[in-house]
């Protein structure tokens, strides 16, 4: 997992569709009047706690120095958000391999679980989406189906039993996918989906930065993003060639994944 020592370091649409869309928001997600979220039309998932232990998801537990890694960067990165008035955040890694879409699972439901936000999960690796991986559900249609076949976004979105955490995911691998994500229709959703809620964390699950474009095409959806780097796999110069592709939003800093051991001063009190 991380060393925390190093986790934060080195570094207005057409109306008919914007009606259209907050319409889907707002009838996917009702608060009670005790403040808990009901999820009507979002299609709800059953985890299992120990299948998702298996798979590095540790965020849910509420004791432990693996999980108050993410708890720690979660403060980290929120505190950032806020202070910039920002509410989005893409996490990319330099090539595959690194765990990038284990730590934006991890880091999401560790911010559904801070109270103050709603936190919105996109599968925006549309050649390799692997978020549904983690989560162990079987994607029907996905965020493709909403580029491509005008699918509404109620259709797509999955609560995992987690309150405060909505998934939209990826369907398929693809190709061809910076021309779809340069498309207007990827601008309209992903504006609409920022501008909703000033209380909605959205967490983009980004490709490698150095396997293609799409990253580089993307950075207008995000206002901030993390390095994911994997001890001893991630090579020097390909850092360097992302932390320098990346100059071109605004890095938080890198998170060292796969490292050997835990920072010694996690857990203890």
């Amino acid at each position: 997992m991380d060393r925390l020592e190093k986790v934060i370091q080195k570094m207005s649409q057409p109306p008919e569709v914007k009606g259209a869309i907050e319409k889907v928001i707002e009838k996917s997600v009702k608060t009670s009047s005790t403040g808990a979220i009901s999820y009507t039309q979002t299609k709800t998932h059953k985890i299992d706690p120990l299948l998702m232990r298996q798979r590095r998801v540790i965020s849910l537990e509420k004791f432990g120095p693996e999980s108050e890694t993410f708890r720690l960067l979660r403060t980290k990165v929120l505190k950032q958000l806020r202070k910039n008035n920002w509410n989005s955040i893409g996490i990319t890694a330099p090539s595959q391999g690194a765990g990038k879409s284990m730590v934006a699972v991890n880091l999401a439901i560790a911010m559904a679980m801070e109270v103050n936000q709603t936190v919105l999960l996109v599968d925006l690796d549309l050649r390799r989406p692997q978020i549904q991986h983690y989560f162990d559900f079987k994607v029907e249609k996905g965020l493709q189906d909403c580029l491509l076949h005008d699918t509404p976004i109620a259709d797509v979105l999955i609560n995992p039993s987690i309150e405060r955490l909505v998934i939209l995911p990826g369907a398929g691998m693809m190709e061809g996918t910076s021309e779809l994500l340069t498309g207007h229709k990827m601008r309209e959703i992903v504006q609409e989906l920022k501008q909703r809620y000033e209380s909605r964390i959205i967490i983009f699950d980004l490709p490698p930065v150095l396997t293609g474009d799409d990253v580089l095409v993307s950075m207008e959806f995000f206002d901030s993003a993390l390095l994911v780097v994997a001890e001893g796999e991630s090579k020097p110069d390909d850092i360097s060639k992302a932390i320098q592709l990346l100059s071109a939003t605004n890095l938080l800093g890198t998170v060292l994944n796969k490292a050997e051991k835990m920072p010694e001063h996690i857990g203890q009190y």
